[in-house]
């Protein structure tokens, strides 16, 4: 079976899916039938209502608090010629009725489709006990447009058939009309509602406002000593003031001038500040030199303090020409100190090469170095007229020498072939 259920895998998941689906599918519309939860729990509660017509059970039909749906209608009765509704809460959206609980039997839709409203009352009331009755007295249900038409004596009839028919009469044919009409109120009504929103925040506002009023009185009244001074400071203040009022009023006039050319002074002022940013970063080597160059600057002042004044017109007559020269030198120096840095660097590896010594068995360059200038001797020992020559002996043989770049070179330059063949 498993090996059957691997081979149709794909087929097995999809019927799995349709079953879970199906059973969600089903519970929910089952749920949506109405059908009673034994998980869930209930209070009872009664209705007597003058009239309980077009009031059907078991179809639903909700009870509500304040739009909110609490419970449903499960069932009406005949008692005392009054229609006994009875109804079931849920206690988790309301926990409990009081005695003076209001009850109103109102239709759903115009087929009257039926709904009770319910009013819970006060706590001051007492609580209503489970399965209890609100009595007519609390409840009120819908009339009818015949039976209101029945109460009307004959000539009230006649005036209201009258004044329908003037109504059919003055609205035929002004549908377009009474369409713009309530298009026109549209905008009106949503000002409307902004004014009745903002006069519900200011009085909110106006609350807030008097509390504060109020505490700071209260504040004002704890600390009437600190406000006299503060009144007394700012009457010294006023007065302070009213006395420069000529200087205050050429002030006042003269600042509008001010404000332009502080405005104008800006405007410019970005140009110098964009200019200024890599201006302040190409000075940032300069600044990192100046430490330097004012100590030679120090010295050479010294010496030149050491000068007589009669020699000091002179003494800049002759350095003139020199400093005059400085740039180029200068030029020519930033070309050729790199490569100049460069071979020192190359001289310091060489040096630093030649004089390491690894230890051990091998002492270095430096060493075999005396040994090469102590054996020189030996093998400089013979001269001739162009002076001292190195004897040497070199050993090869002719495949050796064959395979080697120089020895056809040899045999081209000294016409032999050193007995190879």
């Amino acid at each position: 079976m498993l090996l059957q259920i691997r081979r149709y895998a794909r087929s097995f998941a999809i019927l799995v899916a349709l079953a879970v689906v199906g059973t969600a599918c089903g519970f929910y519309i089952v749920l949506r039938q109405r059908l009673p939860n034994p998980l869930l729990s209930f209070y009872p509660v009664n209705g007597a209502f003058a009239s309980a017509a077009a009031v059907v059970p078991a179809l639903g039909e909700p009870v509500n608090v304040a739009g909110v749906r609490v419970g449903e209608i499960t069932g009406v009765s005949l008692k005392e010629g009054q229609g006994i509704v009875r109804m079931r809460i849920d206690p988790s959206k309301l926990k409990r009725l009081y005695g003076d609980a209001h009850a109103d039997l109102v239709p759903n839709t115009p087929l009257k489709d039926m709904q009770i409203n319910i009013s819970p009352g006060h706590a001051a009331a007492g609580v209503l006990a489970h399965g209890a009755t609100i009595p007519v007295a609390q409840t009120t249900s819908p009339l009818d447009a015949d039976e209101v038409l029945s109460a009307l004596d004959t000539d009230t009839r006649t005036w209201l058939v009258s004044l329908i028919s003037a109504l059919d009469q003055g609205t035929a044919g002004r549908g377009q009309d009474l369409r713009r009409l309530l298009q026109a109120l549209g905008p009106t009504t949503t000002q409307l509602r902004e004014l009745g929103d903002l006069l519900a925040a200011r009085r909110g506002q106006l609350a807030r406002i008097v509390h504060n009023f109020g505490a700071l009185n209260r504040t004002v009244s704890q600390n009437d000593a600190q406000l006299r001074t503060v009144v007394q400071a700012g009457d010294k203040s006023i007065q302070a003031l009213a006395s420069q009022d000529v200087a205050l009023r050429g002030a006042i006039r003269q600042l509008p001038g001010t404000l332009h050319t502080t405005r104008k002074a800006l405007v410019d002022l970005g140009g110098l500040a964009n200019a200024l940013g890599p201006t302040a970063r190409a000075l940032i080597p300069t600044a990192h030199r100046l430490p330097t160059t004012l100590r030679d600057t120090q010295t050479l002042l010294q010496g030149a303090a050491v000068l007589p004044l009669s020699k000091i017109r002179p003494f800049v007559a002759a350095v003139l020409p020199l400093a005059k020269t400085l740039p180029v030198l200068a030029s020519d120096l930033r070309t050729e100190i790199p490569a100049l840095l460069a071979s020192f660097k190359v001289l310091a590896y060489s040096s630093n090469e030649f004089a390491y010594n690894p230890g051990g068995k091998n002492p270095g360059f430096l060493y075999w170095f005396a040994w090469f200038a102590h054996n020189a001797d030996s093998f400089i020992s013979n001269s001739d007229a162009n002076g001292p020559v190195w004897r040497t002996l070199v050993l090869s043989t002719c495949p050796q020498l064959q395979s080697l770049t120089v020895g056809p070179l040899l045999q081209q330059v000294l016409g032999t072939t050193f007995g190879c063949k």
